[in-house]
């Protein structure tokens, strides 16, 4: 079964100076939170990471300017960064349990690094635009940490709701990791007074029947019956794609949880699809995770490259 035993939290800094934690976009915002209530008050270690882009002298006149730029930053990042801290840590929680991090070079490099190749590492960020999530997924962040990285990934968006309850699209294969996307759905759902919309993709002439109950085979490996808001099934004939966006659409769905389908870093998220028509057009968050035996395509020396820039 899937299991986070650690979370890293992607900060982005704000636009507007003096950098104030106050100040910081409601993307960011929502990724600590988020990140945090996983955390479940300290039985799962976080680390609060602001990953600050290299200053070019060109910019400030000298290479010495650049230099004092980039620490004036970094000490303006730990310190949002540590009131972060004090805002969501549990009380008992120590520095190993609760750590902040800043580095300096390109975003999902350094968010990996600190997940290390481990894959109970969640990596958790904010879209970087409020009105779609194309810029992040296609961004050099978001599609190569949703790639590369050796742990699922969660790319949290703001959605407005007219109430507290949070729906979650759980899209499954019927397979081992459709078995743990519904698990962490209901788990999920358990701590936000969530409904989860179960969702599987069919074949033109399979047997539905069988194939809904398959997946309720699935959900009684889990504590589905707890949930006050439910769990509906939903088993649809078409392309996977499709079907997914018209689960999300119809349920105004707040979060779309799904399983990659390879063993490498190298092909897309979904069997029969791929992750330029999918994501682009999900308008929530997304949560993706990656099967038993996955491993990242990255070179060793990535892993045992030196820090120097860590704060």
């Amino acid at each position: 079964m899937f299991q986070v035993k650690r979370v890293i939290i992607g900060v982005e800094m704000p636009a507007e100076r003096p950098w104030d934690a106050s100040r910081l976009k409601s993307p960011s915002l929502l990724a600590v939170r988020e990140g945090c209530r996983l955390a479940d008050g300290g039985r799962i270690s976080v680390t609060l990471a602001s990953v600050l882009p290299k200053q070019s002298p060109g910019w400030f006149g000298s290479p010495g300017d650049a230099a004092r730029q980039s620490g004036q930053d970094r000490i303006a990042a730990e310190n949002v960064l540590n009131q972060l801290r004090q805002q969501h840590a549990a009380p008992e929680s120590s520095p190993q349990q609760f750590s902040c991090v800043v580095r300096t070079g390109d975003a999902w490099e350094e968010l990996i690094r600190l997940g290390g190749n481990r894959p109970d590492s969640l990596i958790v960020c904010g879209t970087r635009d409020l009105g779609s999530l194309r810029r992040v997924l296609f961004g050099s962040t978001g599609l190569k940490l949703l790639r590369l990285a050796p742990g699922p990934v969660w790319i949290v968006k703001p959605t407005p709701t007219e109430n507290n309850r949070i729906d979650i699209v759980a899209c499954t294969d019927l397979g081992p990791v459709g078995a743990d996307v519904i698990q962490t759905a209901i788990s999920m759902a358990a701590v936000n007074s969530g409904r989860v919309h179960v969702v599987h993709a069919a074949e033109p002439g399979a047997d539905t029947t069988a194939l809904t109950d398959r997946v309720h085979a699935q959900l009684a490996a889990t504590d589905y019956r707890t949930l006050q808001a439910g769990v509906k099934v939903t088993v649809s004939v078409g392309d996977a794609d499709q079907c997914i966006l018209d689960c999300v659409k119809q349920c105004q769905a707040d979060l779309v949880i799904l399983g990659t389908s390879s063993k490498t870093g190298t092909s897309g998220l979904l069997p029969g699809s791929t992750v330029e028509r999918l994501l682009p057009e999900l308008k929530c968050s997304v949560l993706a995770l990656k099967p038993e035996g996955f491993h990242s395509v990255l070179p060793p020396e990535f892993w045992t490259m030196q820090r120097v820039n860590e704060a």
